[in-house]
């Protein structure tokens, strides 16, 4: 695959706000075509896959001022500095939803939209919850909802979960989950 990298001929930050920053880079293809990319970083994010003993997701719904519209989501977020990827998991499901886990694991990590943004999402498996006091952070205002894995794989269908994490999310309940038949 060496073959396919590009060189970077120069790079160029346009803009540094509280979570993001873009830049402009000029690269050079193994064939000598020169481009531009436009690439955002992104400093990683955690997800996490909260399954009941019922296997029921624990899931969020808030408002997303990108696409204008309230979805239906994976509690998740960005680790603070120096937070591993399990107590930012931890922290988050307590933080979003009122629940803390006695188990949670590290299960996949993926690029969101490696074509423009360096982000990656760990996802955590979260299981044997229990309430806890959830302390949303001020700029966020989520509701909590218990969906059975079998009404997310309908709600797939249907197209009234279209959040690309959550998707991959519900897949990995799948693959962990008690039920045998889905």
């Amino acid at each position: 695959m060496g073959e396919l990298a590009e060189k970077t001929i120069s790079s160029n930050q346009l803009f540094t706000g509280k979570l993001l920053k873009l830049r402009i880079d000029a690269v050079e293809l193994p064939n000598g075509v020169q481009a531009t990319r436009e690439v955002v970083e992104h400093p990683g994010a955690v997800a996490v896959v909260a399954l009941t003993e019922k296997d029921e997701l624990v899931l969020v719904r808030q408002f997303r001022q990108a696409v204008g519209q309230v979805l239906l989501e994976l509690p998740a977020g960005v680790p603070h500095q120096g937070e591993s990827i399990i107590a930012a998991a931890k922290r988050e499901l307590a933080e979003e939803t009122g629940y803390q886990a006695k188990s949670v694991s590290q299960i996949w990590s993926a690029y969101s939209s490696p074509g423009y943004s360096n982000e990656i999402i760990h996802y955590c498996l979260a299981k044997e919850l229990a309430p806890v006091a959830a302390n949303a952070d001020e700029d966020e205002l989520v509701e909590v909802d218990h969906v059975p894995l079998k009404q997310c794989l309908a709600w797939l269908k249907e197209g009234k979960i279209n959040d690309g994490k959550t998707i991959i999310g519900i897949y990995l309940a799948l693959l962990h989950c008690h039920a045998r038949t889905i």
